[in-house]
């Protein structure tokens, strides 16, 4: 799966929302998740959410942590995290609590990724149990992000995990990745734990993103952004703007 035409088909599958200026998206984005997860509550009592990390959704969490909903019955947690400490500049915990667990947010239930343990694998075990326990599944709403060599989530093109991260009929919610281009482990949510939110959506800015997702890279070998594409059952949500 590397064709141009097979990439396209794979997009064409999901729902494509292009916006003139990222002012534009964020503003669209934000209201349709405080939609779903408005309407979890209302539902069930209580909603669940889990987000990526980098810098393209920091102000998309500044304008979501103004939003005068519930947020007391709202899980929040991460889709992967590195295995660093939640002080480091490098936690996407440290950039959630200064970004998006403020204001109105604040008041929001949050279970981070990164535990005390040394070893990554531990933190996995860990995490699985709060996972089951503590935040609503499946979740609500999952927002993926993409990184220029087309990863989403924390399923690398070179981690060596990346069949069993992208395994739709594994058994895992998490799991630990070592890609030998990244400087540290990471913590990941699995695809099926992914694929099951009720709503998936794909945040990406920039005219170099937009052409990795429909044009790929001048590799033979299929990129986890389609590769995630192409198993989910359900239409992803494409966010995008320049």
């Amino acid at each position: 799966m590397s064709s141009l035409q097979a990439i396209e088909q794979i997009i064409a599958q999901h729902t494509q929302l292009h916006f003139d200026n990222r002012a534009a998206l964020e503003a669209a984005l934000t209201q349709s998740i405080v939609e779903q997860l408005s309407q979890a509550i209302i539902d069930d009592g209580k909603a669940s959410i889990a987000v990526s990390g980098g810098s393209t959704p920091k102000a998309l969490f500044a304008a979501l942590s103004q939003t005068d909903i519930d947020w007391s019955k709202v899980d929040v947690t991460l889709v992967d995290e590195r295995w660093v400490e939640t002080d480091s500049d490098q936690s996407n915990e440290r950039m959630l609590r200064e970004c998006f667990l403020i204001n109105h947010a604040a008041a929001a239930n949050f279970i981070g990724m990164k535990s005390a343990h040394d070893d990554v694998a531990d933190g996995v075990i860990d995490y699985n149990k709060q996972l089951a326990t503590q935040i609503k599944q499946p979740f609500d709403v999952v927002i993926l992000g993409m990184g220029g060599d087309g990863h989403t989530a924390s399923w690398f093109p070179d981690a060596p995990e990346i069949d069993c991260a992208l395994d739709a009929t594994g058994n895992s919610s998490t799991l630990s990745t070592l890609p030998p281009s990244q400087p540290m482990p990471r913590i990941t949510l699995s695809y099926p734990c992914v694929a099951a939110a009720k709503q998936l959506y794909l945040h990406i800015t920039g005219d170099d993103k937009l052409q990795v997702l429909e044009n790929g890279l001048s590799t033979n070998d299929a990129l986890p952004i389609h590769r995630t594409l192409s198993q989910s059952k359900q239409a992803v949500n494409i966010y995008w703007a320049s």
